[in-house]
């Protein structure tokens, strides 16, 4: 027996992460997100290889993932977003279907030049129905529904803001929101899409699938919608052969705008609106659960066979209502642009090969709520002399590279070093292949491939910002190296699929 796990239930899990970091959900505020990076060591250290595994599913890979942390940052934004398919002339669309899964490499929506976002309630056809390519841009950004000279309808959705695409805006995903009359006057630039959503009719029928195409039919026969909505009219479509190509929402209210019976002549007009009620109505007529079409056989020859064809409908509450119904967001993006240096909480002039979502981890020194903006992870140790500048002639200089390890002299522990500084302190963590041994104080400590006197510990333990241990791990990405550079801004965006 097969069973699956419908959208909804993926919608209402991010919709809750999302609330929960809004703090609106059942008014819990106490929900911090945090990115977190770490495993500076190569992945396989042992035999010096650094092939990246895939990360596994279970409870000792969040384990691995804990040792190797080495900071976080409070999460600056974050939004929905859904893979970017950018508008491009000569290339082929389809339109919307509720019918099929999730974003299908032929896209039913697309974002242009503009960063205005549209959806595709129909596509340009020959004379047989087949779907041809896409050539004229849509830029409409009102209620309307032209008809573009290649025959293509494009619905117009939202506009990407400025600040919401520096954000989230990449190469593969774009954002979007949910508006509403609140959130429309704080944010002027949503206006044109509260103006869309309020014109949203609930149970639109904004399509059909011609199951059967029928014929030879001597003329397009009339089609009859049933069903317990209003108002949804369509007319067919005949090909070459007589048989039907395509069935459209009706383009007419009577108003002389009608399109041509024959196929898909080129024309520039607006769908017509038959519902004879509010706005946007186009023939898609509203609040339908269900819905029989009939195809007339009057017209049709002797002999030949009955066409099919069944509805397709557009989400609940209306095309438009809510975007992320549209473009059927599953996928979320958290947002953070580190800074500073290791005293500021992230570590200089190393690499690390993971990216985590962390959600309230504690405070290490009295186990609370951590609420910081950015937190360090490492053990840090203080040495009696300092460590040195870098320079064999100014003391202690230590040779730092990358999956460098100590070692404590009387304890026998062992440490990757992460960071040093010129004050006398080290930076480390540990992990299974260097064992959870403490160090000492006082004890001294070699370094990997640094045969200058040897460092003597001062404290042994110096306790990070926050419990590397705490908090629920909800993410992890294991990729190639990123080394932190002092000259580089970073931009590091997390996307979360359900």
């Amino acid at each position: 027996m097969t069973a699956i796990i419908t959208q909804s239930l993926k919608t209402q899990l991010l919709r809750t992460i999302f609330d929960e970091n809004e703090g609106v959900l059942i008014g819990d505020s106490d929900n911090n997100y945090y990115i977190a990076i770490g495993r500076s060591q190569q992945w396989q250290a042992e035999d010096n290889t650094d092939l990246v595994p895939d990360p596994a599913s279970t409870e000792r890979e969040e384990r691995l993932f804990r040792y190797n942390m080495q900071s976080i940052k409070a999460a600056e934004g974050y939004s929905y977003v859904v893979p970017l398919y950018d508008w491009t002339a000569n290339t082929q669309y389809q339109a919307f279907n509720d019918n099929v899964v999730g974003h299908p490499a032929q896209s039913y929506y697309v974002r242009t030049a503009d960063n205005n976002v549209y959806l595709c309630l129909r596509t340009g056809k020959n004379d047989t129905g087949v779907t041809q390519v896409s050539t004229q841009k849509p830029d409409h950004t009102t209620t309307a529904l032209p008809i573009e000279t290649d025959g293509y309808v494009w619905k117009y959705l939202y506009t990407i803001s400025t600040a919401d695409a520096n954000k989230f805006l990449t190469t593969a995903f774009m954002p979007l929101k949910y508006v509403d009359s609140d959130t429309a006057v704080a944010d002027p630039t949503q206006a044109s899409q509260w103006e869309v959503a309020k014109a949203a009719q609930a149970g639109e029928v904004i399509g059909y699938r011609v199951t059967e195409p029928g014929g030879p039919y001597t003329s397009p026969p009339a089609i009859t919608i049933a069903g317990n909505g209003t108002g949804a009219t369509a007319r067919a479509i005949l090909s070459s052969t007589g048989s039907i190509a395509a069935i459209e929402v009706d383009d007419s209210d009577g108003s002389g705008n009608k399109a041509s019976d024959t196929p898909y002549a080129s024309n520039s007009y607006l769908l017509g609106r038959n519902d004879g009620t509010a706005p946007g109505g186009y023939g898609h007529g509203k609040n339908y659960d269900y819905a029989d079409v009939t195809i007339s056989s009057s017209t049709l020859s002797a002999g030949g066979t009955e066409a099919k064809a069944v509805p397709i409908f557009g989400p609940k509450n209306g095309l438009g209502a809510d975007v992320r119904d549209d473009l059927r967001a599953l996928s979320f993006m958290f947002n953070i642009k580190p800074e500073g240096s290791v005293e500021n909480k992230w570590v200089l002039d190393q690499g690390y090969r993971q990216i985590g979502i962390l959600r309230n981890p504690l405070d290490s020194a009295d186990g609370v709520l951590f609420t910081g903006t950015q937190g360090l992870g490492l053990n840090r140790m203080t040495l009696t002399t300092p460590a040195g500048d870098g320079n064999p002639n100014n003391g202690y200089a230590i040779s730092f590279d990358q999956d460098t390890k100590i070692t404590g002299g009387t304890s026998s522990a062992q440490a990757w070093l992460d960071y040093y500084d010129d004050s006398s302190t080290l930076w480390y963590h540990q992990d299974e292949n260097t064992g959870f041994k403490s160090f000492q104080d006082g004890e001294n400590i070699t370094v990997e491939g640094y045969s200058a006197s040897t460092l003597t510990l001062d404290s042994a333990l110096v306790a990070p910002d926050f419990d590397v241990y705490s908090g629920d791990l909800l993410f992890i990405n294991n990729f190639t190296e990123v080394t932190r550079d002092p000259d580089q801004t970073e931009d590091i965006k997390v996307v979360i699929k359900l």
